[in-house]
């Protein structure tokens, strides 16, 4: 029992580290929106202001994570009109994107609290917590790093057939085809920027879960009781 109570734990763990290296990038890093902007001209190319633009990427953002209703309201001088910014295929794609995302929200806070379960079940049962999590979380994360790395390795073989691939697995219409001439959403994000962020996404799961694995090994080397042989003890003396 303390074993699959650990496994649990550890995928719990993994989880957490997937859903939160997507969370950072997309919601906790305009410096990086701003730079992907300006190295891409995106505001001359739309032909909106910059710090405009920025604006309604949070207003974007924000419904994204579910603290604005809709996006029909958000307005914008493009090209010297005060007009709609999304039209109504960029905004049924969002719609689809939003649902990712508050699912995405859904199992990372489910993660949370059934990690924070899974603890107490260890402590009840009076098994080494942080022995246990630690060994578990580090077979789990590895075996993780390496399918990622595999994966990666895909991705960045062929990023336009694994950028459709991805958008037929989650999405079940074509909304997600817009057009540059007229679809202002594509021009904002074009597919250099989902290259780029996906490098983002890919740093932080490489580097979380190498901490993980980190601590979980410092932990297990530093805390295992040293078996000191005859031999050795003698030589002390």
């Amino acid at each position: 029992m303390k074993w699959i109570v650990g496994y649990a734990a550890a995928v719990c763990v993994l989880l957490l580290v997937v859903s939160q290296s997507i969370f950072i990038p997309t919601f906790h890093s305009m410096p990086f929106f701003r730079w992907q902007y300006d190295m891409r001209g995106v505001p001359q190319t739309i032909g909106v202001e910059k710090e405009e633009l920025m604006a309604v990427t949070v207003e974007l953002l924000d419904y994204m994570r579910g603290r604005r209703e809709e996006l029909y309201t958000i307005y914008a001088t493009v090209n010297g009109e005060y007009r709609q910014f999304f039209s109504d295929i960029e905004i049924r794609h969002m719609v689809d994107v939003y649902d990712l995302y508050r699912i995405g929200f859904v199992i990372r806070n489910i993660s949370f609290f059934l990690l924070i379960f899974l603890i107490l079940t260890l402590a009840y049962f009076q098994f080494p917590i942080l022995t246990t999590l630690a060994r578990c979380s580090r077979e789990v994360l590895a075996l993780f790093l390496f399918l990622l790395v595999l994966l990666v390795g895909v991705i960045a073989w062929d990023f336009d057939n694994a950028f459709v691939v991805f958008h037929l697995m989650f999405f079940n219409n074509d909304y997600w085809i817009l057009d540059p001439r007229v679809d202002l959403l594509i021009n904002m994000v074009p597919q250099g920027f989902f290259i780029h962020i996906s490098i983002f996404i890919g740093t932080l799961l490489i580097l979380f879960s190498a901490l993980v694995i980190l601590v979980s090994s410092l932990y297990l080397h530093y805390s295992t009781p040293r078996v000191i042989t005859t031999r050795s003890a003698a030589r002390r003396y």
